[in-house]
C-alpha cells in the first residue's frame, strides 16, 4: 500500500551516479543462522561487519512479513525509559525491539508520531522555529511516518497532525515547503501548509491516514524506489547530511515486507553511515519506501532482549527514549 506513491517530486537531495555510490554495494550480509531457532520462520536477521568507503562498518537488518497473523507489530511510549526497561516491561518478551523517538527531558514526552490499536497517542512536531531566525516566525512542515494498516499493509508518506484531529492526513502532492508554510501560530492547521508542488496554492491536497500502528521519523530517504532524502522540506537533519553517525531506518518493499536497517557507531568496529549511504544500502535492499528513524545515541537494537547493535553513546550509558518499535508474539 503505497498511498503517496504517485508524487512527482522535483526537489530533495538525490543519490547522483558516482564511483563512491556505485561501490557502496559491494557490502556482504550474512544471515544470522544462530537466532533462527529462537524466531518466528518470517523474521530474518542479516548482518555485516564489511568497511563502508574504507570505514570500519557494523550493521544489521531486519525483513518481516507483516502478513504473518502469528506477529504483532507495536509501539511502546514511555517517560525516559532505557531500551532494556521497555523490554522487561513487556510481559510478552518480544522477538525485535528498536529505537523509536527520543525522550525530550523537559516534558518526557515522545516527539514523533505514534499510533497504537489505531489511536492517535503522540503528534508530529509540525511548528519548526529557526534559531537564526529573530523574527518569531516558525516554519510549518509535515514529517514522515511509517504504519501498518489493519489490514496488515505497510505505507510509508509525509503526514500533518494536530490535536484537533483524532487522525493524521497524508501528503498526496508531497511534504510541506518551508518557504512558504510558515507563520506565528504554534499549532498549526492543515489550511496553513503549503505542499512542494503546488507553487504557494492555499492548504493542501491529502487524505486520512488510517492505520493500525504507525511511527514517525524523518526525513524520508527513499520514494518510489529511488535515493531521496528530503531533509531540506522536513527540516529533520537539514545541513547534516553528511554527518557520521549511528542509524536506525525503516521502510517497505514492493511486495509489502518490512526492512528495518540499525547501523552502530561509536565503537572501534563501525564508524556510523551519513544519511545518503543509508537510503542507497536501503534502495539495495529492496526498499520501495523508506524514512529515517531517530538515531544517534538513541540507536539500539535488541533481538529476544539482548543487543544485537549496541547503543552509540560511547561512555556506555544507554539511551533514555520515548517511544520504541516491537514485533512480538500476537497474544
Amino acid at each position: 500500500m503505497f498511498l503517496a506513491g504517485s508524487l512527482l517530486l522535483s526537489a530533495g537531495i538525490k543519490a547522483q551516479s558516482s564511483p563512491e555510490n556505485r561501490t557502496l554495494f559491494h557490502l556482504h550480509w550474512t544471515k544470522a543462522e544462530t537466532l533462527g531457532d529462537q524466531l518466528p520462520f518470517s523474521l530474518h536477521v542479516y548482518l555485516t561487519e564489511d568497511s563502508l568507503h574504507g570505514r570500519p562498518f557494523r550493521a544489521a537488518y531486519i525483513q518481516a512479513d507483516p502478513m504473518d497473523l502469528k506477529l504483532d507489530y507495536t509501539i511502546s511510549l514511555g517517560a525516559g525509559l532505557t531500551p532494556q526497561a521497555f523490554y522487561d516491561k513487556d510481559s510478552s518478551q518480544p522477538y525485535v525491539l528498536i529505537n523509536g523517538s527520543w525522550d525530550d527531558p523537559d516534558t518526557h514526552q515522545s516527539q514523533e508520531l505514534a499510533i497504537r490499536g489505531g489511536k492517535l497517542l503522540a503528534y508530529n512536531q509540525t511548528a519548526i522555529h529557526i534559531p537564526s531566525d529573530s523574527t518569531g516566525i516558525y516554519r510549518y512542515v509535515t514529517p514522515s511516518a511509517i504504519g501498518v494498516t489493519g489490514g496488515r499493509l505497510l505505507d510509508v508518506g509525509w503526514v500533518f497532525t494536530d490535536s484537533s484531529r483524532d487522525y493524521p492526513l497524508l501528503m498526496l502532492k508531497g511534504p510541506s515547503n518551508p518557504k512558504h508554510s510558515y507563520g506565528k501560530k504554534t499549532n498549526p492547521s492543515i489550511l496553513d501548509i503549503h505542499p512542494l508542488n503546488t507553487n504557494g496554492e492555499l492548504g493542501a491536497k491529502t487524505m486520512d491516514w488510517h492505520m493500525e500502528v504507525a511511527l514517525g521519523g524523518g526525513p524520508t530517504l527513499v520514494k518510489r524506489g529511488q535515493v531521496y532524502v528530503s531533509s531540506h522540506e522536513e527540516l529533520r537533519l537539514n545541513g547534516q547530511e553528511t554527518q557520521l553517525t549511528a542509524r536506525t531506518a525503516m521502510g517497505c518493499t514492493r511486495d509489502n515486507k518490512l526492512i528495518i536497517l540499525v547501523i552502530e557507531d561509536g565503537h572501534p568496529e563501525s564508524s556510523g553511515a551519513t544519511l545518503l549511504e543509508a537510503a542507497l544500502i536501503l534502495k539495495d535492499l529492496g526498499c520501495w519506501e523508506a524514512l529515517n528513524m531517530s538515531g544517534g545515541p538513541s540507536t539500539v537494537l535488541l533481538i529476544n532482549g539482548k543487543p544485537l547493535i549496541r547503543p552509540a553513546d560511547r561512555a556506555g550509558s544507554p539511551p533514555l527514549l520515548g517511544s520504541v518499535f516491537m514485533i512480538k508474539s500476537q497474544q
